[in-house]
């Protein structure tokens, strides 16, 4: 086998030999935990994405709520939020309700069936987590998230 077709075989990506860059290097780590979560859900046949993951994530936590908080939430446009609602509704994970103080607007609650495929979503996400730090012991991923952490809040705060 030459070089270049065992290259060509290889499915794990390579990245240019330079120091890492924060931006980027965080940049390929979440797009690297989508792919892997992704893989996972197709895996299960649960035809969604990762939109709706964090969707239902935040719905976990926020439900009832209005599309527009949710927009806010998750950082996407009306619109967007507007199909993912589409699809988890079409699924029975949410319903749309009158809003309980403003007759203009509905609220969005998470359904008993929402709920459930929230906890497999949750799980395939502990399962995607678990893999990509497998190669780091106890303390360097309690070091890893207190670092991560001070550097949000540093983008947080004045």
């Amino acid at each position: 086998m030459t070089s270049s077709s065992a290259q060509a075989g290889c499915t794990k990506l390579q990245y240019p030999l330079q120091p890492p860059n924060l931006g980027l290097l965080l940049r390929q780590v979440r797009d690297g935990l989508v792919r892997v979560l992704e893989q996972n859900m197709a895996e299960q046949q649960l035809d969604i994405c990762f939109g709706h993951y964090l969707g239902l994530k935040m719905l976990s936590f926020m439900s009832p709520c209005t599309a527009n908080e949710l927009a806010q939430a998750i950082d996407q446009t009306p619109s967007a939020i507007t199909r993912l609602l589409d699809k988890l509704e079409a699924l029975g994970c949410v319903r749309r309700e009158p809003h309980a103080q403003d007759r203009r607007a509905l609220q969005i609650v998470l359904t008993d069936e929402g709920r459930a495929m929230w906890r497999r979503l949750k799980a395939a996400g502990d399962e995607g987590m678990a893999h990509a730090m497998r190669d780091l012991s106890p303390a360097e991923r309690e070091q890893l998230l207190s670092l991560l952490s001070r550097v949000r809040d540093s983008l947080n705060t004045p």
